[in-house]
């Protein structure tokens, strides 16, 4: 048995357990959110992290646009929940600057989550090595004879 093909499965387990868990905190999100202010930014706050899973399913068929989707929820989501940081400290008062809070907002678990999948989606479709598609590895074997 190869090495790189165990290291893709087991950066697709990964990626689909945490992915897993990213889309069910945002069905929570939806709970406890308040939608009153900012409907459409909380609304995407609620909607990105619900869409992981459903793009991890895309990896089964398209590996390599279900690693691009999930770095553009990954990046949509951190610029999302940096809006609703940077609402909330200047209403209150506390606001470091633009890339203090972007920082800041990086360090948060959920956003943290997003960016783990998007990096074990590309680990594991790095890993998964370049592969002739049958087509092509038909039409080489023709060639040969």
């Amino acid at each position: 048995m190869k090495i790189l093909p165990m290291f893709s499965f087991a950066f697709r387990t990964a990626a689909g357990i945490l992915s897993l868990g990213v889309s069910a905190y945002g069905v929570h999100s939806f709970g406890w959110v308040d939608m009153r202010q900012d409907t459409l930014i909380t609304g995407l706050f609620c909607i990105l992290p619900v869409l992981s899973f459903p793009v991890f399913l895309l990896a089964f068929r398209w590996p390599f646009w279900s690693a691009a989707i999930h770095w553009l929820l990954a990046a949509g989501y951190l610029v999302i929940y940096s809006m609703l940081d940077w609402r909330t400290c200047a209403e209150l008062g506390y606001c470091n600057g633009v890339s203090a809070t972007v920082l800041q907002t990086l360090t948060a678990r959920p956003v943290e989550a997003c960016f783990a999948v998007a990096v074990l989606n590309l680990a594991a479709v790095l890993s998964r090595g370049m592969r002739r598609p049958a087509r092509d590895a038909a039409f080489a074997n023709q060639s040969d004879r």
